[in-house]
């Protein structure tokens, strides 16, 4: 869509799914982990949205056919937690998709209105949670050594020595998951976002 390459970022919750069509698989490649990195790095940002870019085309069916992606675009100099508080009544309200109730714009912030109206599924169309993450783009390179808080997946991963001292040389936390031998890739983001929030419960973010 952008014509460059790019590195993507949900900023503050796991919302990133892979497409998965199949059954049950014992292969570990297949679990789904997540990186945990410090907030400094959405400084970095050369552009964030306040949805996953690439479901814009189903997104933008919920929207007057007047509007592009660019219009929902967010000046990089703001910060994601600027939109959180635009939106919500704090970080937890987020997290949860729990948006502040009984908002209303007037017709000249017809973006904020169509926004809001997404996230509150005040609309016919169904969609999932990427609807609203935040999405932080970076274009240039990110260096892992000490901007790794966490890295979360399952257990049987962090049994590997030489990942192990991976995680230890970015000075990154690795937390597990329980994971049976035989799982299904597409049934398992729950574990994610639960260890997510333990994790920014125990460190004062949530």
């Amino acid at each position: 869509m952008f014509k460059k390459e790019l590195l993507y970022l949900f900023y503050g919750r796991p919302a990133y799914r892979r497409n998965w069509d199949g059954e049950a698989t014992s292969n570990l490649g297949y679990a789904r982990i997540c990186f945990i990195f410090r907030e400094d790095v959405a400084q970095m940002a050369s552009r964030i949205f306040p949805f996953d870019s690439g479901g814009f085309e189903r997104f933008k069916h919920a929207f007057h056919d007047t509007l592009e992606i660019g219009d929902f675009e967010v000046d990089p100099s703001v910060s994601p937690r600027q939109v959180i508080a635009a939106f919500y009544d704090d970080f937890v309200g987020y997290y949860w998709m729990k948006p502040t109730q009984g908002r209303t714009f007037p017709l000249s912030q017809n973006v904020a209105e169509s926004y809001y109206k997404l996230i509150t599924g005040n609309l016919k169309e169904q969609f999932d949670d990427r609807c609203a993450a935040i999405e932080v783009q970076l274009e240039q390179p990110l260096p892992l050594a000490d901007k790794v808080l966490a890295v979360i997946g399952p257990n049987q991963m962090f049994d590997d020595d030489t990942l192990m001292k991976q995680l230890k040389a970015w000075g990154a936390e690795p937390r597990g998951y329980k994971l049976p031998t035989l799982f299904n890739p597409a049934e398992i983001g729950g574990r994610l976002v639960d260890e997510v929030e333990r994790f920014l419960l125990e460190k004062g973010y949530l």
